[in-house]
């Protein structure tokens, strides 16, 4: 349904960008076979057979419309991002004109009780209240404001207090996935240990498990103490050993927050990224997404600004060095 969009003006041949990313950089994730890196090469990932994840995606804004028109063709939204933002979207994809074919809509719904963001089981931001009960109204409202009749990929948004609930709640994303109401599904905010539990019990295994991961935040040093909802935390899979666990067992990684705005890590301010930056005459945001997508790492950046679009998507313009890379991978 997707055809993999070609999001570079210059295409680098593939044996310079496999030098890149196959020189030993190992710290945050595997190596990247031939097949795949050809796909990040065209600014895609493919999750499932036949669907190919572009690896920019654009999260909350104020206007989509701005990243649509820049080019980007992957939004990224949330039940729990309120009606009012799905709506956005949904009024954003319809004034685009662009083809539904040509898009990648991504959308979450919520797992509750849960001990992340609580406040948002106990005082919900939408007219009906996430449980695990309700997973499929959940998705079926998004849908609606979406003006959508299927999504391309929808996550569970967060593990559920218990195993158990969890497992029930990606069971209702695996019978919407059977009726058609999402191309594929998956989970966020699941450490390798979370994620191998849910694997034990998962009939359709998920196809990406997106979690907080920037320079300096694999994990963050502080772990996640202070941030909204632990972001930047190992206990929410944002750590090497998450990044590593989901690339062996075949699940793609999405990086919320690659700029650390929301884990509250100085990525752009950071002395080694600003340097690196100006020798290759970019910007510091454009260095820390490509250190993301140069390893099959989908970035959710968050941008109503047409400058900042267009700086996101000119990640496939340049690549990093194997020693570049292996440097930004060391700060913490």
């Amino acid at each position: 349904m997707v055809a993999p969009p070609v999001l570079a003006a210059v295409a680098y041949a593939a044996s310079l960008i496999i030098a890149c990313i196959v020189g030993g950089f190992q710290q945050t994730t595997t190596e990247v076979p031939l097949a795949r890196q050809l796909e990040i090469d065209r600014g895609v990932y493919k999750i499932a057979p036949g669907v190919f994840m572009p690896l920019l995606a654009n999260g909350i804004s104020r206007n989509h419309s701005v990243w649509l028109a820049s080019g980007g063709r992957h939004i990224d939204t949330a039940f729990w991002y309120g009606d009012a933002q799905q709506a956005a979207v949904g009024e954003a994809i319809a004034a685009s004109g662009i083809p539904r074919a040509d898009l990648f809509i991504t959308t979450k719904v919520a797992c509750c009780p849960t001990e992340r963001c609580s406040s948002f089981c106990d005082t919900p931001p939408n007219l009906v209240g996430a449980s695990t009960a309700n997973v499929t109204e959940q998705l079926e409202r998004s849908l609606a404001l979406l003006g959508l009749e299927q999504a391309d990929l929808v996550l569970l948004h967060n593990p559920c207090s218990r195993l158990e609930d969890t497992a029930a709640a990606y069971a209702a994303l695996e019978a919407a996935h059977a009726r058609g109401l999402a191309r594929a599904i998956g989970v966020s905010n699941l450490n390798a240990s979370a994620l191998a539990a849910l694997l034990e019990v998962a009939t359709v295994p998920p196809a990406v498990n997106q979690c907080s991961l920037s320079i300096a935040g694999h994990p963050a040093a502080h772990d996640g103490v202070g941030t909204t909802c632990l972001e930047g935390s190992r206990l929410y899979g944002a750590d090497d050993e998450t990044v590593r666990f989901s690339a062996q067992r075949g699940v793609a990684f999405a990086a919320y927050s690659p700029l650390g705005s929301i884990s509250k890590v100085d990525v752009l301010g950071h002395a080694e990224v600003q340097a690196m930056a100006r020798a290759k005459g970019k910007t510091a945001a454009a260095v820390a997404l490509r250190w993301l997508v140069q390893q099959g790492i989908t970035a959710v950046t968050a941008t109503s600004n047409a400058e900042h679009a267009a700086e996101a998507l000119d990640v496939f313009s340049f690549a990093l060095t194997q020693g570049e890379m292996r440097r930004l991978s060391r700060i913490r």
